[in-house]
């Protein structure tokens, strides 16, 4: 469960550390500052947006987080990559339109934002179990597609589940890291179309942004996370055993009847979806927002 008071520390702190950019909206309609990201991000339901774990960092990386076997790097540098460490096996991520981004910009929060001269913007997370790579849009200029090149252990591959789910996997078809369905909301706290396409060893984040009369900003996020089970964020409509069980069905054979409907209920009260977890081992359970 995740507060709202990290969303809104994001825009304090963004302010107090860009006081030299001015007003949020005083920018150029090309360009997107920490401060306008902090901003969009701080409109976004709070269950969407993943806290921060605590990090260390490098002369190269703005932010490390190291596990049990596992390490995630955050570049100080847009050009350069995140990398995602389990083992010897290594994979790197590259960052949308890196070439319109400035030096990453680390919040009070832990999150790394890299202000981008282009009409988007990336900030990245960093996670216990990954990144989330979250996508500010600031106007209709923007381009909706925004491509994250994998470089992925000899012979692996990228590839996309029923769900809108993607996977990356190597030669043996092991999954290496997983990423849920893409989601995107405008400033309103509506949902944007997206969806993810495959191109090689490149997964692209779709966002439909001018098909329809959206408020900008849009955020969009696809988060990355290694393999050892994961999680999904279930709209309340769609909360239900048979649905959830559908969702679950790429990941995990877990029949409808392990789920049981009372605790579904239990993790909806609040009406607002609930977030399902699960592991390789087969344990499943929910909370709510």
């Amino acid at each position: 469960m995740k507060s709202k008071l990290l969303v809104g520390a994001l825009a304090i702190s963004a302010l107090l550390t860009f006081t030299s950019t001015g007003p949020a909206h005083a920018t150029e309609a090309d360009t997107v500052s920490a401060t306008e990201v902090a901003e969009a991000l701080s409109n976004v339901e709070a269950s969407l947006v993943e806290s921060a774990a605590e990090s260390s960092t490098t002369s190269a990386s703005a932010a490390v987080v190291t596990g049990a076997g596992t390490q995630t790097s955050i570049p100080r540098e847009p050009e350069d990559d995140v990398r995602l460490m389990m083992g010897s096996t290594s994979i790197s991520i590259g960052l949308p339109a890196a070439g319109a981004a400035s030096p990453a910009v680390t919040l009070e929060s832990g999150v790394v934002a890299y202000p981008s001269r282009d009409a988007a913007a990336t900030t990245v997370v960093p996670l216990n179990d990954g990144v989330q790579i979250l996508t500010t849009i600031a106007s209709e200029d923007a381009s909706t597609s925004f491509a994250y090149p994998l470089s992925i252990p000899g012979g692996g591959s990228v590839s996309l589940g029923s769900d809108g789910s993607a996977m990356v996997q190597d030669a043996a078809g092991v999954p290496l890291i997983i990423t849920t369905a893409p989601w995107a909301v405008d400033a309103a706290g509506s949902a944007v179309p997206t969806h993810y396409e495959v191109k090689g060893t490149e997964l692209v984040q779709v966002v439909d942004h001018t098909t329809g009369d959206y408020e900008y900003p849009i955020v969009a996020d696809p988060t990355y996370t290694y393999w050892w089970g994961g999680k999904t964020w279930v709209p309340a409509k769609a909360v239900s055993v048979q649905q959830v069980a559908v969702m679950l069905a790429g990941f995990i054979a877990v029949p409808p009847a392990a789920i049981v409907s009372a605790g579904l209920g239990i993790c909806n009260q609040a009406g607002r979806g609930i977030w399902i977890y699960w592991t390789w081992a087969g344990h499943v359970w929910c909370t709510g927002p």
